[in-house]
């Protein structure tokens, strides 16, 4: 493999984000949707209970970060279809407003997400080497694009993107990853508690140990308590390597949120719109039948900002294990 190698240094994360493409975005379409339909109204009937009320908590990060999560941010394409689901791979199309299908809009936001983690908790965990994300932007305003990376269980890191040239460049990092604006290790994804609030509480003193910052200096608490931790749920669901049942215990969390609403049917699943305090408005797609998130508008960056995509468009994610490094 020919990669050029970067020693490891404080400013690796920024490093990365210089690599990224320019805001930009994606589409997915799938005419799927009436068996969507009808696993989510049987897992309803099945096994999905009421999220416990949650007050809201507004907070307010940096635009930058929304989370790889709502993940959102991202999907994840590696998993195996659970029980009865439908599997495939969708291609790539404008992302739809809202569905006039009468039984779409019944479904409530809350009831899409519970759906997702329902099968998710039930999805055996990937096994790899290297833990793989690839964003397709599909241009929106702008030039479509692609960034590709891959991360080793011990630091690692693989970059490939337009701006290097599609030259691969690598990374040493003992924290490879991002949730909520801390880097983290993979131990620690790992070792995420598997219960909604314990999760978030866990997140909570996360974000709070990191040091983390946005524009205008350090995070008050309210705002750790709040965006910035709905913002990793998203992230956990969508672009991190988390346990199937931390992921399951996220999309539980992120239903408990008052400001998610169902956009009903749209290209590649159901669409969620997810609101907050000071930010732009997110939306993603997510496929219940195999708790992946197939379309999002934004993702969280390397160095732990928010991108949304440029325009009106997405980006289409994949995350996934694997045994391949780039060549």
């Amino acid at each position: 493999m020919n990669a050029t190698s970067t020693p490891s240094n404080p400013h690796e994360y920024e490093d990365l984000a210089w690599l990224l493409p320019e805001p930009a975005e994606s589409e997915l379409p799938s005419d799927r949707y009436l068996h969507i339909q009808e696993f989510v109204m049987s897992q309803i009937q099945q096994d999905l209970r009421p999220a416990p009320q949650r007050p809201r908590r507004a907070s307010r990060r940096r635009v930058a970060y929304l989370a790889s999560a709502l993940a959102a941010t991202a999907a994840i394409a590696g998993v195996a279809v659970a029980a009865g689901g439908i599997g495939g791979t969708a291609t790539s199309r404008a992302l739809p407003g809202a569905s006039n299908t009468a039984a779409a809009t019944s479904l409530s936001g809350q009831q899409i997400l519970l759906a997702a983690a329902t099968t998710a908790e039930h999805l055996p965990n990937g096994a790899g080497n290297y833990w793989y994300l690839k964003v397709v932007s599909d241009g929106g305003d702008g030039k479509p694009s692609v960034f590709e990376m891959w991360n080793g269980r011990d630091g690692q890191t693989w970059f490939r993107g337009e701006k290097n040239a599609g030259t691969v460049t690598k990374f040493e990092q003992l924290n490879p990853f991002v949730l909520g604006g801390a880097k983290v290790s993979y131990e620690q994804i790992q070792a995420l508690p598997t219960e909604p609030a314990a999760l978030k509480a866990s997140i909570d003193q996360i974000i709070s140990n990191g040091d983390v910052r946005s524009s205008g200096g350090d995070l008050t608490a309210a705002q750790q308590k709040q965006q910035a931790v709905l913002e990793s749920l998203i992230s956990l669901v969508s672009q991190l390597p988390a346990p199937q049942k931390v992921r399951a215990a996220a999309f539980r969390a992120i239903a408990a949120y008052p400001n998610v609403t169902s956009l009903g049917q749209v290209d590649g699943g159901l669409g969620l719109r997810i609101t907050f305090a000071e930010l732009p408005a997110a939306r993603l797609v997510i496929d219940p039948t195999s708790a992946q998130v197939r379309r999002t508008d934004f993702i969280v960056s390397p160095d732990g900002s928010l991108q949304f995509a440029a325009g009106r468009g997405d980006f289409t994610l994949t995350s996934e294990w694997t045994d391949t490094l780039p060549k």
